[in-house]
C-alpha cells in the first residue's frame, strides 16, 4: 500500500534526534496451546472479543466513512494476496545469514543506527520473494531464535545483496503481543505482518484464531490507538477511524449466509477476534499471506471458490469479501484492551 512513510520516520527521526537452511513459508500448524500467529496468547491479536463489548460513541459515523471509501474506491472490499500483500518466510537454523543495507529511500540518514541491529544479521533464503507493488516488503521468522523481521522497499541487487529501507525486529517473539517497539516495523503503524496475516493453512483448516487486519483510504491524521504505537494519518476529523483502532462484525451477522467457504472463515474471525487498523491504503482491504513462496496453482482460486464460478483470474480478490457486509462492522473506542499501566 502506498503509504507516507516519509513524513512517519521523518517525525521520527525529529524525536530520536531529540532524545538522544531449510525454506518455507510461514506455517500455522502448531501445537493447540499455541496461537496459529505465534505470538503471545495474551497480546491483542489473539485476544477474543467477548459478546457485548462497548463501542466508541461514533461508532455508526466511523464505519459509515469507511463505507464510503469502499463506495469511492474500485467498490470492494480487497481480499489482498498476491499483490499488496506479504510473503512470510519461516526459516531453518542454518539458513545463511546476511548483512542488509540501509537503502535510505526516503533521505533520512540519521536513521541509520535505529535500524543498524534489524540488518546486521538476517536470515535469507535463497530465491526469496518480496511482495509486488511499490511497498516490496517480506517477512521472516527463525523458530531456532524465536526471531522475526520484517521489512519495507526490500530489494536484492544484481550481486545477490539485499537492502531495505525500513523494517524491524522482534526477539522473543512467541512471547511478544504483536507490536514491534518504536519506530520499527514496516508498516506505518508498527504493528507485525505476522501478527494479522490470514494464513492459507488457516482457510484450509476452516479456523482462524487472531485478529485481521483492515485497511482504508481515510483514516484519521495525527491518531493512534493502541497497540498502534505511531501513525500516517491522512485526514483530519473525529469521525475518521484511527490507526490500530479495533473494530468487530457484529456478532448478530450470520456468516452462514455467505457463498464462499473462506469468506465465512474469515467473517466468524471478524467477530470473535475483530480486525486492527494496520495502514492506510488505496482501497478498502484485507490482506492474507502471499501465496508465491509455495510455487505451483495458487491455492486462493479452491479455497474462496471451490465451484469455480468465479473466473480463474485474480476475480477473487475482489469477490471473496464481497458479501460481507461494510455496514455491519462496528469500531471500538480507542485504546481498547490496552493494558493498565
Amino acid at each position: 500500500m502506498r503509504r507516507n512513510v516519509r513524513a512517519v520516520l521523518a517525525a521520527l527521526s525529529l524525536s530520536l534526534i531529540l532524545t538522544g537452511g531449510l525454506l518455507s513459508p510461514a506455517r500455522s500448524e502448531t501445537a493447540p496451546h499455541r496461537p496459529s500467529n505465534g505470538f503471545a496468547r495474551s497480546g491483542p491479536w489473539n485476544t477474543k472479543l467477548p459478546r457485548h463489548v462497548p463501542l466508541a460513541e461514533n461508532s455508526a459515523a466511523i464505519v459509515a466513512n469507511i463505507k464510503q471509501d469502499k463506495d469511492e474506491n474500485f467498490q470492494v472490499w480487497a481480499f489482498n494476496t498476491h499483490t499488496w500483500s506479504s510473503p512470510v518466510y519461516t526459516v531453518g537454523r542454518h539458513t545463511p545469514r546476511l548483512r542488509w543495507t540501509f537503502s535510505d529511500c526516503l533521505d533520512l540518514p540519521h536513521l541509520a543506527p535505529v535500524i543498524a541491529d534489524t540488518l546486521s544479521s538476517v536470515p535469507t533464503p535463497p530465491g526469496m520473494l518480496v511482495s509486488q507493488g511499490t511497498d516490496n516488503t517480506v517477512a521472516i521468522y527463525q523458530p531456532s531464535t524465536d526471531t522475526y523481521w520484517d521489512f519495507w522497499r526490500a530489494e536484492q541487487d544484481s550481486e545477490g545483496n539485499w537492502s531495505a529501507c525500513w523494517g524491524g525486529k522482534i526477539e522473543h517473539y512467541s512471547r511478544n503481543p504483536g507490536i514491534f517497539d518504536n519506530p520499527l516495523g514496516a508498516a506505518a503503524t508498527g504493528l507485525p505482518f505476522g501478527a494479522f496475516l490470514i494464513r492459507i493453512e488457516e482457510l484450509r483448516r476452516g479456523r482462524i484464531d487472531h485478529a485481521l487486519n483492515i485497511q482504508t483510504v481515510r483514516v484519521r491524521a495525527n491518531c493512534n490507538s493502541w497497540p498502534a504505537n505511531r501513525n500516517d494519518g491522512n485526514t483530519e476529523g473525529a469521525d475518521f477511524p484511527c490507526e490500530g483502532q479495533r473494530f468487530r462484525l457484529d456478532p448478530a451477522f450470520d456468516v452462514n449466509t455467505l457463498r464462499s467457504p473462506a469468506a465465512r472463515t474469515i467473517a466468524r474471525a471478524m467477530q470473535e477476534y475483530g480486525l486492527i487498523m494496520s495502514d492506510k491504503s488505496g482501497s478498502l482491504a484485507t490482506q492474507a499471506e502471499d501465496p508465491r513462496p509455495y510455487g505451483g496453482v495458487n491455492p486462493y482460486h479452491l479455497l474462496t471458490d471451490p465451484t469455480n464460478e468465479i473466473p480463474d483470474d485474480d476475480s477473487y480478490t475482489w469477490l471473496t469479501l464481497a458479501d460481507i457486509p461494510v455496514e455491519r462492522l462496528q469500531a471500538l473506542p480507542l485504546d481498547y484492551g490496552r493494558p493498565q499501566s
